[in-house]
């Protein structure tokens, strides 16, 4: 049964949800000192280092062996005596605990894909990945053993990256035009953290946002006064440019809702036929964007998060084309799309990749992988809508192809009507070569377009 450590609060660990007894103080700062080396090999003597700083007792070594036997015993109690530990092993010259279910290697994966997700303008997975990271926390770091030097300094470590982690969450919820909500949160931390200007700045853009642009200035003279008492420092470039843009009225701190992908208006033609499409994109808000997009076109749209989503998807429902992004966690757009022509009842259909990476080697293996197209973001509903027909009528060619082809081999085993099926599967034959000719063409002409840019 797994295992799971924590070191964003008290030492702990959980087998089943059933907390583990760890045994005395002294014991627990040993295990603190693995799990904040989680599968690296820790020496005995920096082990000693660690749990002693001031000197080691004359039995240090011996201590150490004893919590180590002790914590074997309760990580892994059902191990039978003489096989070794799976855990907490030794290794020379001391020892290694093989584990990565450590909260704290989880928050900082959650942070960074928050982080990466607001650099991606996408806000609301950013407030969903970071806050998922921060409900981790269960009080300090290592509060049960803070005052041991190595205790302290990762403690501190992990406080920054917490600190850090909830102003990118600010961040994106000011995004997300949440001003009014947060600004008793960011009074609090304010408060607590008064020389953070990130902090500071966000408040003031909070009350400005609300209608209280004398409040804001409040905040930034205060940051300035304990600034100059306590560090003999004036206020830095950017809290300086929020004071000077709150002065000013300035329109780009005014918060609108973010624009779509697709920018022009959305009109359907009536020579368009729509088709089922699927939408694979890890943004929420490009899903809902590009669906509604799509939906006004008269598409029916399915969506997926990422690319095993995708897959599942096109397995068990008919799809005519999918858009499909390239930068994905859990299966990118590269391997679903490989997956995709690799399987015999899916190569057939056409794949248009989107993405904001715009270099020419990423679109050229897009292609070369068999993508059908590629659409760098943003992009006009005029160009998607093209780019749709253009595959969908790609498709249907091919759908009527294979038809075509089923009724010759049934018309052939029969004897009937051989001769009128081979007609016209021969003139299919040719409207499609001429289709994807016209495709490669296309093709053709972006990649040189693109060479061009990249020049």
């Amino acid at each position: 049964m797994l295992i799971e450590f924590g070191l964003l609060g008290p030492v702990g660990a959980w087998r089943g949800g059933q907390p583990v007894p760890l045994g005395g103080r002294k014991q627990r700062a040993l295990l603190a000192a693995l799990l904040v080396r989680a599968g690296r090999v820790v020496s005995l003597d920096q082990l000693i280092d660690d749990l002693w700083p001031a000197g080691p007792p004359a039995r240090a070594a011996a201590t150490v062996q004893v919590f180590v036997s002790d914590l074997r015993r309760a990580l892994e109690p059902e191990r039978p005596r003489g096989t070794p530990p799976r855990l907490l092993v030794t290794s020379a010259p001391g020892y290694a605990l093989r584990t990565d279910a450590v909260d704290a290697l989880e928050f900082a994966r959650l942070a960074a894909a928050g982080r990466a997700a607001l650099d991606d303008e996408d806000a609301e997975r950013a407030v969903e990945l970071l806050g998922r990271a921060e409900a981790l926390w269960r009080g300090a770091a290592l509060a049960d053993v803070a005052d041991e030097p190595f205790a302290r300094a990762e403690a501190a470590r992990l406080e920054e990256l917490r600190l850090g982690c909830a102003e990118d969450r600010l961040d994106a919820e000011l995004a997300l035009g949440r001003h009014t909500a947060v600004v008793a949160e960011l009074e609090q931390r304010v408060g607590a953290h008064s020389l953070r200007e990130r902090l500071r700045a966000q408040l003031m853009l909070a009350l400005h946002r609300s209608g209280r642009q004398a409040d804001a200035l409040a905040v930034y003279a205060a940051g300035r006064r304990i600034l100059r008492d306590e560090l003999g420092l004036e206020p830095g470039a950017a809290l300086r440019a929020m004071q000077q843009g709150v002065l000013g009225h300035r329109p780009e701190l005014e918060w609108s809702p973010p624009g779509p992908v697709v920018v022009d208006a959305v009109f359907a033609e009536p020579s368009d036929e729509p088709g089922r499409v699927l939408v694979v994109d890890d943004s929420g808000t490009n899903r809902r964007l590009l669906g509604a997009a799509l939906t006004a076109l008269g598409h029916d749209v399915r969506t997926a998060g990422d690319g095993r989503r995708a897959l599942e998807l096109l397995r068990a429902e008919d799809v005519d084309v999918v858009l499909l992004d390239v930068l994905m966690p859990v299966l990118d757009g590269y391997s679903t799309l490989a997956a995709i022509k690799a399987d015999a009842r899916l190569s057939h259909l056409p794949v248009i990749m989107v993405s904001t990476v715009h270099e020419l080697d990423g679109v050229v293996r897009c292609l070369d992988l068999g993508a059908a197209d590629f659409l760098p973001k943003p992009f006009s509903a005029a160009v998607l809508r093209a780019r749709l027909r253009s595959s969908l009528a790609a498709k249907r060619l091919r759908d009527t192809e294979r038809e075509h082809l089923r009724r010759a081999e049934e018309s052939v085993g029969g004897g009937t009507g051989a001769d009128d099926v081979a007609g016209r599967l021969l003139q299919l034959t040719r409207d499609v070569a001429a289709r994807e000719a016209a495709l490669r063409e296309e093709i053709a002409a972006l990649r040189a377009e693109l060479g061009r840019s990249a020049s």
